[in-house]
Order: structure tokens, then C-alpha cells, then sequence
């Protein structure tokens, strides 16, 4: 899986280092810039279009929601995460259509679920037919079972469970139905 080219973009210095510290746990996340100023940030994102970018709320001259609307305007993939310390920002970022919000401090538990969601939705890209498989396997169900129960081969089953292991980067399907419910997929 590619790694996710992520931007982070706060006035406070320190929290800008605590991020990038707390993202340095999780090997799929890259780091390609840290800016104070937003502007600076902006242009960057708009250049160099990250996955992700955790941008703070409040800044001078250029809020974070000022930066997710000129970001939605534009015809790219990049995924906004809103920081902020106050919570009365949330219906705000809903409107921008960030992908999440997250509150200063940020834990590395938010931060891990924020970045599961993340990879699940954008990175993983898994179909609605693998989706309904990894149901029907949570369920206990063979893939002789889950053919009959979805009308299709035990071999399309088999060729939809090898992809569903690939893409989720699990061994076996122990791993995969654990990440499942981790992630909130079942």
C-alpha cells in the first residue's frame, strides 16, 4: 500500500512537533510538510497535492476552513482533517466537507482511528462486494456458503477473499476479520 504524503499546517510550533512525533508511529503516514504559516501551507498543498492534510482552524489571515473551501474548490484528492481546541467549529467543518475534526490534544488512539478510517475509505478501496464478503466471513460463513448465499462460485468468493487480504495488507482471516472490527467495517 502507498504510504499517505500528509501535510500539517499550525501556528503553535509545538504542536506542530507533538504530530509529527504521534504520526511518526504509523508507518503508512509520510510527512511531506509541516508549515506555521498558512499560507505557505496552501501553497504547498495546492502544488504538491498531499493525501491528507491536518490543518488547525484558527490561524491569522487564513483560517482552516477558509484553506478546506479553497482545497474543495479545486478539483483534487486532498483529504482535510480540521484541528482545533474548541468543539463549536464542528458543524462549520461538516459544511466544507472535511473528512474529520479532531481536538487539540489529539491522542494517538483519535489519531489511529482517524487514519484507519482514512486508509479504509481512500487508500484500501475496498468494493461493496468485498465489503458484503468480509461480513459473510465475520459471520462464520465458507466461502461455499457465502457463493450460495451471494449467488456466486466458491472460486469467485476464493479470488474476492485473496484480493481482500491484499489490499488489506492481513495474513490470514483471523487478522483480517480482528482489523475489520477495529476499523469499523463490521
Amino acid at each position: 500500500m502507498d504510504k499517505i504524503k500528509t501535510v500539517l499546517i499550525d501556528t503553535d510550533e509545538s504542536f506542530l512537533k507533538r504530530l509529527n512525533s504521534l504520526l511518526a508511529n504509523f508507518k503508512e503516514v509520510e510527512v511531506i510538510g509541516a508549515f506555521e504559516n498558512a499560507n505557505e501551507g496552501l501553497d504547498f498543498i495546492l502544488k504538491n497535492e498531499p493525501d491528507l492534510a491536518f490543518v488547525q482552524i484558527e490561524m491569522p489571515n487564513l483560517s482552516g476552513l477558509e484553506i478546506a473551501e479553497e482545497i474543495s474548490k479545486r478539483e483534487t484528492n486532498v483529504k482535510i482533517i480540521l484541528v482545533s481546541e474548541h468543539s463549536h467549529y464542528a458543524v462549520k467543518a461538516l459544511k466544507v466537507m472535511v473528512f474529520d475534526y479532531l481536538l487539540k490534544p489529539i491522542s494517538i488512539d483519535e489519531l489511529k482511528t482517524s487514519l484507519q478510517r482514512f486508509n479504509i475509505k481512500y487508500k484500501i478501496n475496498l468494493n461493496n462486494r468485498e465489503l458484503q464478503i468480509i461480513r459473510e466471513m465475520s459471520n462464520g460463513l465458507s466461502s461455499q456458503n457465502i457463493g450460495e448465499k451471494l449467488c456466486i462460485s466458491r472460486h469467485t468468493v476464493d479470488t474476492y477473499r485473496r484480493s481482500i487480504l491484499e489490499k488489506t495488507a492481513c495474513q490470514n482471516t483471523a487478522q483480517l476479520i480482528k482489523f475489520s472490527l477495529k476499523s469499523g467495517l463490521i
